[in-house]
């Protein structure tokens, strides 16, 4: 029962750690350091939970989950964004888009609504 009890905590301090990983690293060696972390976390958990010796099945899962954990940190790496230069356009696209009112018409007269509409009889 301790073992079931100590890797629930384990799994219990894993999710917290992760909380305290930031969202945005974008370097591959910094993704695998943590990666690293805490994937050891969750393997030494999983290791004494799991392992008939807890003492020696903490130690090989945590190698093992480091391991793991930095491998998936490098590979799950975003790529490096490219940019290709955009052309500015000439010309408005919608001419006259953005003009409040256009030429010949204007606005209506403040205060003024639409009509109520008329009841219908049924």
């Amino acid at each position: 029962m301790r073992r079931i009890a100590f890797g629930v905590s384990a799994a219990a301090l894993l999710a917290t750690m992760s909380a305290c990983v930031p969202n945005d690293i974008e370097d591959p060696y910094q993704r695998a350091v943590v990666g690293a972390g805490l994937g050891a976390g969750l393997g030494a958990g999983l290791g004494a939970t799991f392992a008939l010796n807890p003492g020696i099945g903490s130690i090989i899962g945590a190698e093992t989950g480091a391991t793991l954990g930095a491998v998936a940190g490098v590979i799950t790496t975003q790529p490096t964004p490219t940019y290709r230069p955009i052309a500015p356009a000439e010309t408005a696209l919608i001419p006259g888009f953005y003009d409040t009112w256009p030429p010949g018409t204007h606005p209506p007269p403040l205060g003024s609504e639409t009509p109520r509409p008329i009841p219908r009889k049924i």
